[in-house]
């Protein structure tokens, strides 16, 4: 179900935008419902879109760890970034679903692009802040590796 009444929230990769930019780049958007355990994502799957998760908390899952919840997003928090900049097409990293009935933002890459192209100032600072969050969930990531591994010595 396609709704348009949230706004983006002033927080994570969108941080350092103005309320009119936030407002401007919900517009590009669309709003979607989904119901406890419904996907959002599936991994292997084609999608080019980043989302925002506006209400409840969703669970993301990876096959390879099944049934295992390998990471819990809260309100605020987006997702689908990796194939959004990953253009070999290679499919959805993880799985992503409600833990509850859900409320999502989501943008395609065309409609980011538009945005880019039509708020060149706030553009910069919107992929900046998405660089920093994929900078953190990489280091977030390499310190699992790192705990994890036979190798890694004291």
């Amino acid at each position: 179900m396609s709704t348009n009444e949230n706004q983006l929230p002033a927080q994570g990769f969108l941080a350092s935008l103005a309320d009119h930019e936030r407002e401007a780049l919900h517009g590009l958007g669309e709003e979607l419902s989904f119901g406890e355990a419904e996907p959002v994502i599936q991994e292997g799957t084609s999608q080019d879109h980043l989302y925002v998760l506006l209400k409840g908390r969703c669970k993301v899952l990876q096959k390879h760890v099944a049934p295992a919840v390998t990471a819990w997003l809260e309100e605020g928090d987006s997702f689908g970034e990796v194939n959004l900049f990953d253009l070999e097409q290679q499919g959805a990293s993880a799985s992503v679903q409600g833990a509850e009935n859900i409320v999502v933002w989501r943008i395609d890459r065309n409609s980011l692009n538009t945005f880019i192209a039509s708020h060149p100032d706030a553009s910069l600072r919107l992929v900046v802040g998405l660089a920093t969050l994929l900078s953190k969930r990489l280091r977030s990531v390499n310190e699992h590796v790192k705990k994890m591994s036979v190798w890694t010595r004291s």
